[in-house]
């Protein structure tokens, strides 16, 4: 698996990228470009990607924990957020050498995707924890106002 998508990534890597990114932006409502922090942030996120894809290494994991992580601030359902690893597939198996090829490239998305997700839930529910803290903060001030 490695050496065939390691040789496909290398040799369309930046067309790749460009294309992941620029489905990846179409995600926010608002027109958002790639020289924004957030188009920067998000292409240095799949670059990791993509980078550790082949060989699912570190690299590949930590970029995918930095998607998610982007992806939790926002309120999109996490289908929605996640439909950005579906995406690269779609990129990615337009450049398929073979059907076996493909069929790895299938996996190692699944793969991905249920990283992802579990990365996105954690994230999610710290900012929820995050939020009740908060909240929980501003009713002791109160209360603290009131009883002085």
């Amino acid at each position: 698996m490695s050496t065939t998508w390691e040789r496909v990534i290398e040799e369309r890597r930046h067309d790749i990228l460009r294309r992941w990114q620029e489905k990846g932006l179409g995600l926010f409502a608002e027109k958002m470009s790639p020289a924004t922090p957030m188009g920067e942030a998000m292409a240095d996120a799949m670059a990791m990607i993509l980078d550790g894809f082949a060989t699912g290494d570190e690299l590949a994991r930590e970029g995918i924990s930095r998607m998610a992580r982007m992806l939790a601030v926002h309120s999109f359902r996490p289908s929605r957020s996640l439909s950005v690893f579906t995406t690269l597939r779609d990129i990615l198996l337009a450049d398929a050498p073979d059907r076996d090829a493909a069929e790895v490239c299938r996996k190692r998305i699944e793969e991905m995707t249920f990283e992802a997700f579990d990365s996105f839930m954690e994230h999610r529910e710290k900012i929820y924890q995050l939020k009740v803290e908060e909240s929980r903060d501003k009713m002791y001030m109160q209360l603290r106002r009131c009883a002085s």
